[in-house]
């Protein structure tokens, strides 16, 4: 019997082994084959330029034709389909090598290290703040202002993705400094890093739960009967759900960035999102790797990350400039894994189904119903933005009754809405005077 049970073993490692090996195979000739095409067809079409190699203009131009024709050939139905089947049978072959078990020890041990380093993540280049304990594997930042002239206060609720220091990367491009300085009483959200037992972590539990008591907390210190949600990425999931279901403490409700009909959206994040199979990727690694995410970030787009670094340093920068750099790839990089419910739920209900633009979504035992969205709402949308494209956020403002709604669609990225200098010079000075007129 022992015997036999071992062959069995043996046999199904051999046809998963197998299996990996035919799709990864597969996979790395498609992404080989794109990335040299795409390089052809750059170099062909700027023959003519390529004497003139190291000016802006040229590198620009061929940058341009590299990443039409890349992202293109990467959303084909043929490429996703590698993709997800790579992913399914790597995340099959994983349990004969003990990979989603040593995985799991390591975002133990990730947790832990990132209790120790907590303290230097929050405090230095960071606007002065205090920690409030909260129930849960979360904390809540209340950062100090010495005047407040605008009297609603404001709950940031970060994305569950990366750092919640985006939004105060450093001070001189700090969104919550820039609130807090023209008189404004910033609360924000600081998910920690989730350890094996947080896999079960819900969107219900997240709305009812963290985000719930994290404004009745500031309704219990300021005496206030409304806060101001500021919903950055998913983050600004959570806040549009919370705000449907709790409307009557929202004075005000700002989405940043943040991804809500995922039907029109052509990138390829999108593309690829909609193509995996969460289950399986919850089921065997629990949370999941942010190592994971970053990779994707990066195939997306290879020559950007890999002429990131001499493309910016070809000519001097000044000690404030590089400074913002290596915060940003700091950033970047920080990122905490996903709670394994909470991201199959987003990725089934929202990225695959479409359900929240919908009026479909049920979180809990509670409809998401968008009709009670009546409070004054801003959207605030990059135009340039490929993680959370325009198209993705700015149609539910069709969808929500409010009678006093606006759309800011700003020229640049994702990260470009929160650090870059014209961001902070034109669009963050309109937010505060939207913000102002109704606080």
């Amino acid at each position: 019997m022992k015997q036999e049970n071992f062959l069995k073993t043996a046999q199904k490692f051999y046809s998963s082994y197998i299996d990996f090996a035919k799709n990864w195979n597969k996979l790395t000739i498609q992404y080989g084959a794109i990335l040299s095409d795409s390089i052809s067809k750059t170099l062909t079409e700027n023959k003519n330029s390529l004497s003139n190699f190291f000016s802006e203009s040229t590198q620009s131009k061929m940058r341009k034709v590299f990443d039409e024709t890349f992202r293109k050939e990467m959303k084909r139905d043929e490429f996703c389909d590698s993709i997800s089947k790579t992913m399914d049978s790597w995340l099959t072959l994983s349990e004969f090598y003990g990979t989603d078990k040593s995985y799991q020890i390591f975002v133990d041990l990730l947790s832990s290290w990132n209790k120790m380093v907590e303290p230097i993540r929050d405090y230095v280049n960071r606007t002065d703040s205090e920690s409030i304990e909260m129930n849960g594997r979360y904390h809540l930042l209340h950062y100090k202002s010495k005047t407040k002239s605008n009297k609603t206060p404001i709950l940031i609720v970060y994305s569950l993705i990366n750092r919640h220091y985006i939004l105060d990367l450093l001070p001189e491009v700090s969104i919550v400094k820039h609130f807090i300085d023209n008189g404004f009483d910033v609360y924000a959200t600081d998910w920690e890093t989730p350890a094996t037992f947080d896999k079960d972590m819900t969107l219900e539990k997240y709305i009812h739960e963290y985000v719930e008591n994290s404004v009745e907390k500031i309704i219990e210190i300021t005496g206030l009967e409304k806060v101001t949600l500021f919903g950055y990425c998913w983050g600004g999931i959570f806040s549009l759900i919370y705000s449907t279901m709790h409307p009557e403490t929202v004075k005000n409700l700002i989405l940043h960035a943040t991804p809500i009909d995922l039907e029109k959206p052509d990138t390829v994040i999108e593309k690829w999102t909609k193509r995996i199979n969460p289950d399986k990727m919850v089921e065997k690694l629990g949370n999941v790797p942010s190592q994971l995410l970053n990779f994707s970030f990066i195939m997306r787009n290879p020559l950007e990350s890999f002429l990131k670094y001499p493309n910016y340093f070809k000519r001097p920068r000044s000690q404030t400039e590089i400074k913002q750099f290596f915060a940003i790839e700091n950033w970047l990089y920080d990122s905490r894994p996903i709670e394994g419910k909470v991201y199959k739920e987003i990725i089934k209900k929202i990225y695959q189904k479409n359900e929240l633009i919908q009026g479909k979504m049920v979180v809990g035992k509670k409809n998401v119903v968008l009709q009670n969205l009546t409070m004054p709402i801003l959207n605030i949308v990059g135009l340039n933005d490929d993680l959370v494209p325009p198209d993705s956020s700015k149609y539910i403002m069709c969808e929500i009754p409010s009678s006093d709604k606006e759309i800011i669609e700003f020229p640049t990225g994702h990260v470009g809405l929160c650090i870059s200098h014209k961001a902070h010079k034109e669009l963050w000075p309109r937010v505060v005077e939207w913000l102002s007129k109704r606080s």
